[in-house]
């Protein structure tokens, strides 16, 4: 039935519809009218004439452009035996301009009638009628086509019964010479306008640069928006007008055509936002931050949530707004994994609600749902606003979604009107690879298989590898062993939570690592061969992690969070003589310090801290001396996990947009030089999904190794699906 191909589309500025057979005025997204359901027939009839498409096209763009601007043939040239007035009444259908066209379902239905009633001979001087009314029985089939025309005007027009809208399915490509950045730790899912019109992504053009981009989806290209550099996490203002990005240490604005781009708040680092109706904005200034609001016009931000201290949360992130405009959304994660998921909260305050526990973010969809991904599909599940309760059954929407699990965020967008937008993915457990890469950045060989891999630690002879590998489908990480000259790997740990962060002993036959295994992240050791059984470091009240050993072998360094609300991280010492007690090495009662690096001399421990604001690098002396010597000053971006080279004269660490960087270390005396720090390459590595140290470097700084995130590639095609809720209308019956 060809009139189940057409959709009436009456609400402006709305683009759902089957392609083919929509109004040009539908497609530049005005107002449409029952002179857009006129054209919407002339397509139609057109291809019942003549088995043809009136516009054709091998992609939706393609199609897009002949409605908007071009003619289709005449029928006769394909059918020469219809009457010439048919030809007419079609090219009256089909005019561009909506006031060419008939002007009602009654107009045309008089010009068939007229058509039918004189037969083959509408439209044809008086000497050749008597020519054609031999071929009239072969040349036009006029009752049966007549009659389908009947049941067309009845059923589709004079009694504009609505028909139920479609699916349509298509692909979104990367623009020309550019590619989406929709994987690691600093690109971001797209965003849809509310009005379901345009298209906001962040991509790396051919100089290297990543820009926002903005693309009408009734149009072939997207364009770039100037001023934009290093956009990431893009949102749309309630009205379509404004686009909410960070970049270069800043929440910022900027005019969704283009213009001078406005910073709003500081925010080192941040985690998405989201726009209200009252022109609040909500975002997540830093990767360890609750949720704040300040004015879309710029202002003093005021902290919204409350990281839950007996949770140990460390992020809220990702919010949405909801219908009612007060309340919202975000995703909470922390050490407490059984509780990491998505929340629903109020401005007003109170304490947030759990929706749904997952390892990624939700987003709220009408006519009723939320969105999410879970073990690689996305999901959709009924969802009240009013009471904030799920109802039902989640239902899949389709397999193989995308997930940037770094940092917790599907690759997924949706309009209020029914358009969704997603990236296809690796399936769950294969989003990462160990990668070595040489100090260009050129790849140079891969260790095992696809895994999601998210730390790496050398062994001291370079013959094996720890690696830290996520469980499919579930929250948990063991430890694996890759002896590197045989390729086989070897499972250390079988903790159905987390074992993670390792590192290796000086002479190499023992393995440290973090576990939560008796609830809370605790310092173990086991024998890298694999036998015996894992024995504690330290039991106390507070939690542990990311442990390293001195080169002699006498102290393991190690991050620590007091039990006490309300405490900063700190970095201790354990000696591995004596009375082996524990003692703070630098803490700080204003700020966190993370991320411990003992120079191979035991003289120099290099570390993480957010003193400035940001996260830099800093060395002062281990044991003995004083002084403190800033590595990296990075001016927006941030730097975190340092690592040595062996010798001690360079100092390895990541910039927060993932670049592998180096800074030259030398002595002077009892002083520290800091000499020249410059990046080496860029890397997709996964270090902010379990703050660990996702590289290691060979002795002679040569080789790098990186888990690396291959989930989701940045140049893969984006899946459009126009009136996504008809895929539910089966299993809500």
């Amino acid at each position: 039935n060809p009139s189940a191909k057409t959709t009436p589309v009456t609400a402006e500025g709305t683009i759902v519809g089957t392609f083919q057979y929509m109004a040009p005025e539908q497609m530049e997204g005005k107002e449409a009218d029952a002179r857009s359901d006129i054209f919407s027939f002339g397509a139609v009839l057109f291809e019942m004439a003549t088995g043809k498409r009136a516009f054709e096209g091998k992609t939706t763009a393609s199609v897009i452009a002949a409605i908007l601007e071009r003619e289709p043939p005449p029928i006769s040239t394909v059918q020469p035996m219809s009457p010439p007035a048919l030809d007419r009444t079609v090219k009256i259908c089909l005019a561009k301009d909506p006031d060419e066209r008939f002007q009602s379902a009654h107009d045309v239905k008089l010009q068939l009638e007229w058509i039918r009633d004189v037969g083959s001979q509408a439209g044809i001087p008086a000497p050749l009628v008597a020519h054609r009314k031999n071929r009239e029985r072969v040349a036009w089939a006029s009752a049966a086509l007549l009659a389908v025309i009947a049941a067309l005007l009845a059923y589709g027009f004079i009694a504009r019964a609505p028909q139920p809208a479609g699916v349509i399915v298509s692909e979104i490509s990367a623009p020309s010479n550019a590619s989406f950045a929709f994987g690691g730790n600093v690109a971001g899912p797209p965003a849809i306008s509310p009005d379901g019109r345009r298209l906001a992504f962040s991509a790396i053009g051919s100089d290297g640069k990543q820009r926002l981009w903005v693309r009408p989806l009734n149009a072939a290209t997207a364009q770039p928006l100037e001023g934009t550099e290093d956009a990431r996490f893009p949102f749309w203002s309630p009205d379509g007008r404004y686009l909410g990005f960070f970049a270069n240490g800043k929440l910022n604005r900027i005019d969704a055509s283009g213009g001078p781009v406005l910073a709003i708040a500081n925010a080192s680092n941040g985690r998405g936002g989201a726009w209200g109706a009252d022109d609040t904005i909500l975002f997540t200034p830093d990767t360890i931050s609750p949720l704040y609001r300040v004015p879309a016009s710029g202002g003093t931000p005021q902290p919204v949530t409350k990281l839950n201290a007996s949770d140990y949360e460390n992020t809220h992130r990702w919010p949405q707004f909801l219908p009612d405009g007060k309340h919202f959304l975000f995703y909470a994660h922390g050490e407490i994994s059984q509780n990491n998921g998505a929340y629903a909260a109020s401005l007003d305050g109170g304490e947030a609600k759990l929706l749904v526990r997952n390892d990624s973010n939700v987003v709220y969809a009408p006519p009723g749902y939320l969105l999410f991904v879970r073990q690689g599909t996305l999901m959709a599940q009924r969802f009240d606003t009013g009471s904030l309760r799920l109802t039902g059954e989640a239902t899949p929407l389709a397999e193989h979604a995308g997930a940037n699990l770094a940092l917790w965020h599907g690759v997924f967008a949706v309009s209020e009107n029914g358009i969704l937008a997603y990236q296809v993915g690796n399936p769950v457990g294969e989003n990462g690879r160990l990668l070595w890469f040489d100090r260009s950045g050129k790849q140079i060989a891969e260790t095992g298989t696809s895994g999601y891999f998210t730390a790496a630690s050398l062994s001291p002879d370079g013959s094996r590898l720890a690696a830290e590998i996520g469980i499919p489908g579930a929250s948990g990480f063991n430890i694996w062993l890759f002896d590197l000259a045989r390729g086989i790997p070897t499972r250390l740990t079988f903790s159905s939570s987390i074992d993670a962060a390792p590192c290796w002993s000086p002479d190499g036959k023992t393995i440290a690592f973090a576990s939560d295994r008796r609830g809370k992240l605790h310092l173990y050791q086991k024998a890298s061969d694999g036998t015996g059984t894992a024995l504690p470091f330290v039991e106390d009240d507070a939690e542990e992690d990311n442990p390293s050993f001195s080169s002699d072998g006498r102290y393991l360094i190690f991050e620590r969070l007091a039990a006490t609300p309300g405490s900063h991280q700190e970095i201790w010492a354990l000696p591995l003589f004596g009375d082996r007690k524990a003692f703070p090495v630098v803490q700080s009662p204003q700020f966190d310090v993370a991320g411990p690096a003992l120079s191979p001399d035991g003289k120099w421990l290099a570390y993480v801290s957010h003193q400035s604001g940001l996260e830099e690098i800093y060395v002062v002396p281990f044991g003995t001396g004083t002084g403190k010597w800033e590595v990296t000053n990075s001016g927006g971006s941030g730097a975190t996990r340092p690592r040595w080279r062996r010798d001690g004269r360079e100092l390895f660490f990541l910039s927060l947009d993932n670049k592998l960087m180096s800074a030259e270390i030398s002595e002077q005396g009892t002083s520290l030089v800091v000499g020249k720090v410059a990046p080496l390459f860029q890397t997709n590595s996964m270090y902010s999904a379990h703050l660990h140290w996702p590289y290691d470097v060979s002795a002679d700084g040569k080789k790098f190794v990186v888990a690396t995130q291959i989930a989701q590639g940045t140049s893969g095609p984006l899946t459009l699906v126009v009136n996504w809720p008809a895929l539910l209308k089966n299993s809500d019956k």
